[in-house]
């Protein structure tokens, strides 16, 4: 590295003053079991093709197995799943044993449609090593946004949020207001 690099609290708190939506990563073991993780490091890549990023540390045992299957979702969480993203980020070995989940369509992998307000089936198209995580970028094969869900569940300043409903006539109003 060039120079030197601000310690790991202060890249912690400005990276917290950036709201993130919040993810579960799933996949298979080499057992067949399902596998998942937390993940705030979730980003689109390309339109065409449609490829999408996420971010998993290099130790956990779901990445190993999302690279070797080459195959995962990204189930986008909905407002109000606080547990489920504090479940999938827990040291809980059987994360599965209290999620509700079903095979997606395409590939089997653990689908948390209950969970999420939209989800991505993908295939592994790269990995990249970098510091003690990993990119892994996914070609996305398949995929859904659930309609019924209100909003998605948010990450800031290490604390859960929601995004303001658009149908809140109040938050309009206010909104329009600032706005002039």
């Amino acid at each position: 590295m060039a120079g030197a690099c601000l310690d790991a609290g202060t890249f912690r708190s400005v990276m917290g003053a950036f709201p993130s939506g919040v993810t579960v990563v799933t996949t298979l073991g080499t057992d067949g079991g399902p596998l998942g993780v937390t993940c705030s490091a979730t980003c689109s890549v390309s339109l065409d093709p449609p490829l999408l990023l996420v971010c998993l540390n290099r130790n956990s045992r779901v990445l190993g197995a999302l690279v070797d299957r080459a195959q995962f979702i990204v189930n986008f969480l909905r407002d109000s799943r606080e547990n489920t993203s504090s479940l999938f980020a827990s040291s809980t070995t059987d994360r599965f044993a209290s999620a509700v989940w079903q095979p997606s369509r395409r590939a089997g992998l653990p689908l948390l449609a209950a969970d999420s307000i939209a989800h991505a089936e993908c295939e592994v198209v790269g990995v990249i090593d970098a510091g003690d995580h990993t990119i892994v970028v996914g070609a996305a094969v398949d995929g859904n946004v659930h309609e019924e869900a209100i909003g998605p569940l948010l990450y800031w300043r290490r604390r859960y949020g929601r995004w303001p409903a658009e149908d809140d006539t109040r938050t309009v109003a206010l909104t329009l207001a600032a706005e002039g």
